[in-house]
């Protein structure tokens, strides 16, 4: 599965826990962050381990430990991965753009104005325009 993604992701992704889908649960505009924030935490906390790396709500969810021990807490290392979350807020998911959250049937996405458009005219077909968040 590392193959799917670009080389900046393969060290992210041979960090990810067994038992874990080797699997980037977000759109291709956020792998740019995602590498910062891969070669920061490594810096912050060399062995550091990922569970998952979802969208939810139209920001990024970093789920990760600053090393195999769950109970060990870095305040660096959190203060890292909710800076990338934030930002993730602000970045379209399509594409890294500057971008906003949309509601989009039912489905809050953080997208530039070109892939809001896309998402509601093409692939929403009849769907009403989304609400801004």
């Amino acid at each position: 599965m590392t193959e799917d993604y670009p080389s900046e992701l393969h060290g992210l992704l041979k960090r990810i826990a067994p038992g874990w889908p080797e699997l980037l649960e977000v759109g291709a505009g956020w792998y740019p962050l995602l590498a910062r924030l891969d070669a920061t935490l490594s810096v912050i906390a060399p062995n550091y381990v990922v569970q998952q790396v979802k969208s939810k709500f139209g920001a990024l969810c970093f789920y990760a430990d600053p090393s195999d021990d769950s109970s060990h807490f870095d305040e660096a290392f959190t203060a890292a991965v909710r800076a990338a979350e934030w930002e993730s807020t602000e970045t379209c998911e399509a594409c890294g753009a500057p971008a906003r959250q949309y509601v989009i049937r039912m489905w809050v996405s953080t997208l530039c104005q070109p892939h809001a458009a896309t998402m509601r005219d093409g692939a929403l077909g009849s769907d009403p325009p989304p609400l801004a968040v």
